[in-house]
C-alpha cells in the first residue's frame, strides 16, 4: 500500500532528475571549438608584446595625471 502512495511523487521527481542529469552530462562531455577563447587568453607577462602595451598605457596615465595636476595648480 505504501508503494501506491509513493508512485505519484516518484513520477513528479523523475522528470526534473532526468533533465538535471542530462544537462550535467551534456556539459561535461561537450567538446570545445577550435577558436576557443579560453585557450587564447593572454597575460601582460606573455612574450606577445602585451608587456609593451601595458607599459605604454601606464606611462600615458602618469603623464595625464601630471598634466591634470599642472592644470589644477594653474587655476588656483
Amino acid at each position: 500500500m505504501i508503494l501506491y502512495w509513493i508512485v505519484p511523487y516518484l513520477l513528479v521527481a523523475a522528470l526534473p532528475t532526468i533533465v538535471l542529469l542530462s544537462v550535467m552530462l551534456g556539459g561535461c562531455t561537450m567538446t570545445r571549438t577550435a577558436g576557443d577563447p579560453i585557450r587564447e587568453l593572454s597575460f601582460h607577462s606573455d612574450p606577445n608584446g602585451r608587456a609593451e602595451e601595458l607599459i605604454t598605457e601606464l606611462k600615458r596615465r602618469e603623464i595625464r595625471a601630471e598634466l591634470q595636476r599642472t592644470i589644477d595648480e594653474a587655476q588656483r
